[in-house]
């Protein structure tokens, strides 16, 4: 294949082309003709419009650019040196010819009649010379050659052009007034002149003369563009990298305040990217060699332009500032968008209004915001750019230039101001519709008032920002202040302590609901106060889920305020509060979820020195009754109360009962419901407490709650199906403490429903810790003798007709004397024949009555001699009843009926107790001989008393004999050494003093009564001389206290008794032992008959 050259020319290469000079453009030539030409002819009066026309126009048309070496940030050309410098501003001198023709001959410009006015002065000349054809010739090319005149040029990217004016609607009348003088002066030159040109001239120049203002604003407006154009581009020349992909292209609406601030609008190809803070920061470095700072903002949705705003470094004084409006625009402008650089958000340029005024001059302004994100979340601008911060560019809104912004409640404006705010003027039909009604309507009217709140809301807010910035919860949307309880309604009745209440709503934003900030500890964030909680808000029986109030000591921290429901006593609105916050943070604490509180109530009665509080819960978040239950001892605890009742309406609704006791005084609550309500509840509480509930959950419920006899409450119960009494009674330990009751004792059901069980209960011992012997309570000739008092305050009575015979046990020191003295003074002063024997002590404290009393024998001899002669008694009063028609003892006739007997014998058991040692006499001493012989002749009289005693238990009750026997605490089996042991045991009621072991001293089946009793009184402090029980036969056992007689000479101030003829008991003494070698009588009756009497001092005082 053969290669030919190609016939057509090939292009000079890049690299050629490079090295060749460029052409020159030929326009400087042309300007220099035309420029001669014109010249020449104005010399001569030819018209020259049109040669410099033409010329401008084929200059224009000829024009080349001119090839530039240097570049600009944008890869651009731009002149390098300055003789590029120079051919630049040529060509973009001529290529600015012709441009503002269209707006210049715009028939709505003022301009056009000058212009049209200016040709004609330039076509005089000519036709003085030449005639009206080249006149006209010279007037018809001065019309274009002056509306093609252009403006200097200008470099760099950035360009303005001066603001079209047009003619003014509300100028018209002088306008035409203007065009009127000047057709008239026009006509009457034409006349005296004939030039037809002279018209034209006043009317141009005087019509236009009412727009001479607007030209001249014009003007300064497009010097002020020209400026800020100028300043622009020369920062962007001295930029080695661009700001943005395109440059900015043209500057328009220029604004200058008194201290150097620019405003201006900027053509941009995106408007966002100049939001961005690197921008910003670039164009910062030059602006700061000049003493300049430079930010930019949103022209509100406008995407093709920007606010550029240039201010001094350092702004003027505050007051100085807010009292201009462009500076005021520029600064805040400034200000927002250093915020905005710091939050990611973008800002619009601000819209001031004036609304106060301060020595004649602007102070305040209801400033918003024109475009961007922060527009549309104010409540961003609330939260993030005013927290209270200085530091410089970090710190808030209006810090760097002292002016203060305090974000409307209504969120959509805000307020700017400088202090102090109390010296402002306001303009109150002006800034009373800036306000936010729904915010504070209390307030119209007044601004300052409205302000001074809006300020007090922004610090709260503030601080709920801190106190939440731990958590995920948003502050509250609003502070409803009009709605706010202040300390005034909230101050305790002794004004020690008070509340401040206020309702908030609370943002929609995150799904948050009250029981979300009920959870958070606030104290803390509030200046450590003592209370600083969230509490729901009612909404006619329900619950608002977008409200909340926030309940707040007053002062913040006060240590007076009490925080345990213990230490909260009367009925108001401050006590009820403070109640309610305490139950709430309880709840919020310690269950998964927080409860709604109702406002409590209080139940005790004014001034009675305890506390019950009764409200209403609502569980939420699935916790249950269940989950409440389990918490119930940490919520005891953290609400300060001694017990908690709980009335469950379902499984998250309860009434709740909270407080430090329960009296069962009627009197000391409010209404006799509550009592009878708190007490049910606590009674049922006690039960569960004690673990007494059926498989299917049913616990023992409270029937009736009533008082009793003495300081005792009867309490009626019903028991679900599987349980009985011994149940119930085996677990009263529990119960009664439970239950807030120190004494309890159960009932025999007298009802005839088998489920029913009935206690009698007492908050203390019911019984008096000593008991003085009454003998008023006894009258000659009575059957029965009073011997204590009863729990429920009777008397306990001992009865023969129903209790034959009578054992008074006790422990050493319990008082069981007492009981045998005070029964033995009752019998004296009935008129009962008494008998008295001790071969134990001695009898030592019935010496003192001995000479009162039928017989008196303090040895064992005469204990024998005694029991033989009541034995013999008996049959003989057998018999006489007999031979009287039978019956008893009561049925004989009164003049032969024998008194009653009463024979009192003490240290029973020991006397029942034989002599089992056994001596040995290998040496057949006398002496030991006697001692043996004496311990079978006691063994002897023992066991003749013993039988004697038996028979007399079980034989004597119809002869109207009675036995009293005294024991110290007996075993188990001591009263089995009696013959026919188990029908002489039926026959005994038992007293049975102070704290041991029962088995013995009462009937088998009351043990465990008689155990529990004493536990009981042990747990409640004790038992004091002279308490035990008392049980008759066939009967449970009541708790007594005994009486006390007295002792040794005191027992000399009671009687006179009743004459009684004493007992000859020589016949009865047992026949002495027959005895080796000599022996004093004092063996044989085994007890010392001489000395003082001595009276027995274990009983000698009682303790309370």
């Amino acid at each position: 294949m053969a290669y030919t050259r190609s016939k057509t020319r090939r292009r000079p290469s890049r690299n050629t082309r490079a090295g060749q000079q460029p052409a020159g453009s030929p326009h400087p030539i042309i300007l220099t003709v035309t420029w001669l030409l014109t010249g020449l002819s104005g010399i001569l009066l030819l018209p020259a419009a049109p040669i410099l026309l033409t010329g401008m126009a084929i200059a224009r048309t000829s024009a080349k650019r001119p090839d530039l070496s240097g570049q600009d940030a944008w890869k651009q050309p731009v002149p390098a040196s300055p003789k590029e410098r120079r051919q630049d501003k040529s060509w973009r001198r001529i290529r600015a010819w012709f441009t503002p023709c269209a707006s210049r001959l715009n028939p709505t410009n003022p301009i056009l009649p000058a212009i049209a006015a200016g040709a004609a002065l330039a076509a005089l000349p000519v036709h003085a010379k030449w005639g009206e054809p080249w006149a006209f010739l010279q007037f018809a090319a001065t019309i274009p050659l002056i509306a093609a005149w252009p403006a200097t040029p200008q470099t760099g990217p950035i360009h303005c052009g001066p603001r079209p004016v047009t003619w003014a609607k509300k100028q018209a009348s002088r306008i035409l007034i203007c065009a009127g003088i000047g057709l008239t002066a026009g006509i009457g030159l034409w006349v005296v002149t004939g030039n037809p040109y002279l018209p034209i001239t006043p009317i141009g120049l005087l019509a236009p003369l009412p727009m001479l203002a607007a030209w001249k604003a014009s003007r300064r407006q497009y010097h002020a563009d020209r400026q800020a154009a100028r300043m622009l581009n020369d920062w962007l020349a001295g930029m080695d990298k661009p700001p943005v992909d395109r440059p900015p292209t043209g500057l328009d609406g220029t604004i200058t305040g008194p201290y150097g601030e620019i405003v201006a609008r900027l053509t941009v190809s995106q408007a966002t990217v100049w939001q961005d803070k690197k921008i910003r920061d670039q164009f910062r470095i030059p602006a700061t060699r000049q003493g300049r700072d430079i930010a930019f903002s949103l022209d509100g949705a406008d995407n093709l332009h920007v606010i550029v705003n240039i201010a001094p470094l350092q702004p003027p004084d505050p007051n100085r500032l807010i009292a201009d409006k462009t500076s005021l625009t520029c600064y805040a402008n400034m200000e927002t968008a250093r915020l905005c650089n710091n939050y990611n958000a973008t800002g619009g340029k601000s819209q001031l209004q004036q609304v106060g005024t301060r020595d004649n001059q602007p102070a305040c302004w209801v400033w918003r915001m024109d475009g961007g994100s922060a527009d549309s979340d104010w409540e961003m601008i609330r939260r993030d750019w005013l927290r209270g911060s200085t530091a410089g560019e970090l710190g808030d809104w209006g810090t760097l230039i002292g002016i203060r912004m305090i974000v409307d409640p209504g969120l959509d404006h805000a307020w700017l101001y400088t202090e102090p705010l109390d010296t402002i003027q306001f303009d109150e039909p002006k800034a009373t519709k800036q306000h936010c009604r729904a915010f504070s309507s209390r307030t119209d009217g007044d601004t300052h008032a409205y302000l001074k709140l809006a300020v007090q809301s922004q610090q709260d807010m503030a601080l709920w920002e801190d106190a939440l910035s731990g958590g995920k919860l948003e502050p509250p949307m609003q502070i409803i202040y009009d709605r706010r309880i202040g300390a005034d309604r909230l101050t305790s009745r002794d004004g020690m302590w008070a509340l401040e209440q206020t309702p908030m709503s609370i943002p929609t934003k995150g799904g948050w609901q009250a029981t979300d900030y009920m959870k958070t500890d606030l104290r803390a964030a509030f200046g450590d106060s003592t209370i600083a909680d969230i509490v729901g808000m009612r909404n006619r029986g329900k619950w608002f889920t977008r409200y909340m109030q926030f309940i707040q000591s007053v002062p913040a921290n006060n240590p007076a305020t009490p925080t345990q429901l213990r230490q909260l006593t009367g009925d108001g609105l401050a006590e009820r509060t403070l109640a309610q916050v305490i139950i709430s943070r309880g709840f919020a604490h310690l269950l998964k979820h927080a409860a709604y509180v109702d406002l409590p109530r209080q139940c005790a009665a004014d001034n009675t020195g305890w506390t019950m509080w009764r409200t209403d819960i609502q569980l939420t978040g699935g916790d249950t009754g269940m989950d409440a239950r389990k918490a119930a001892p940490r919520l005891q605890s953290m609400l300060g109360c001694d017990m908690l009742l709980w009335d469950w309406h379902d499984a998250a609704s309860v009434t709740l009962w909270a407080g430090d006791q329960c009296p069962a005084d009627p009197d000391m609550w409010d209404t006799v419901r509550d009592q009878r309500d708190a007490l049910r509840l606590r009674l049922d509480e006690a039960w569960s407490a004690a673990k007494l509930l059926a498989p299917d959950g049913r616990g023992v419920t409270t029937v009736n709650i009533r008082p009793w006899q003495g300081r005792l409450t009867r309490l009626d119960f019903h028991m679900p199906a599987g349980f009985d009494r011994d149940m119930l009674t085996g677990r009263l330990d529990t119960f009664l403490p439970a239950a807030g009751y120190a004494y309890g004792r159960p009932l025999v059901n007298d009802t005839a429903d088998p489920s029913m069980f009935s206690l009698l209960v007492c908050e203390g011992s019911p019984l008096p810790d000593k008991a003085p012997l009454d003998l008023h309570l006894v009258k000659p000739g009575d059957s029965r003798l009073p011997f204590a008092v009863k729990d429920d305050g009777s008397i306990a009575w001992f009865d023969p007709a129903s209790d034959p015979h009578l054992l008074a046990s006790g422990t050493t020191g319990s008082g069981k004397s007492s009981v045998s003295v005070s029964l033995v003074l009752a019998a004296l002063t009935a008129g009962w024949q008494v008998l008295v024997t001790d071969p134990s002590k001695g009898a030592n404290d019935f010496k003192p009555l001995a000479d009162k009393l039928a017989a008196f024998e303090p040895s064992l001899e005469g204990c024998y001699a005694l029991f033989q002669y009541a034995y013999r008694e008996m049959r003989r009063r057998v018999q006489l009843v007999a031979d009287h028609g039978g019956g008893d003892w009561s049925t004989l006739p009164a003049d032969i009926r024998p008194p009653r007997m009463l024979i009192f014998c003490d240290e029973f058991n020991s006397l029942l107790q034989k002599d089992k040692a056994k001596l040995d006499n290998p040496n057949d001493d006398p002496d030991v001989a006697n001692e043996i012989t004496l311990a079978a002749w006691r063994n002897g009289l023992r066991a003749s008393i013993g039988l004697w005693v038996s028979k007399l238990l079980t034989q004597a009750r119809s002869a109207g004999i009675t036995l009293l026997l005294g024991a110290q605490q007996l075993n188990a089996g001591d009263l089995d050494l009696l013959p026919n042991a188990s029908t002489a045991k039926g026959m005994l009621a038992r007293v049975f003093l102070g704290v041991g072991q029962p088995q013995g001293n009462v009937s088998q089946a009351n043990v465990r009564e008689v155990n529990r009793l004493h536990r009981q009184a042990t747990a409640s402090g004790g038992m004091p001389k002279g308490r035990g029980v008392y049980e008759r036969l066939g009967r449970g056992v009541d708790m007594v206290q005994c009486f006390w007689p007295g002792k040794g000479d005191e027992l000399n101030r009671y009687g006179p008794f009743p004459g009684m003829e004493p007992v000859d008991l020589t016949p009865f003494m047992p026949a002495p032992p027959e005895l080796t070698g000599l022996t004093e009588q004092s063996m044989i009756a085994g007890v010392e008959q001489t000395g003082p009497v001595v009276v027995d001092e274990s009983d000698a005082q009682w303790v309370i």
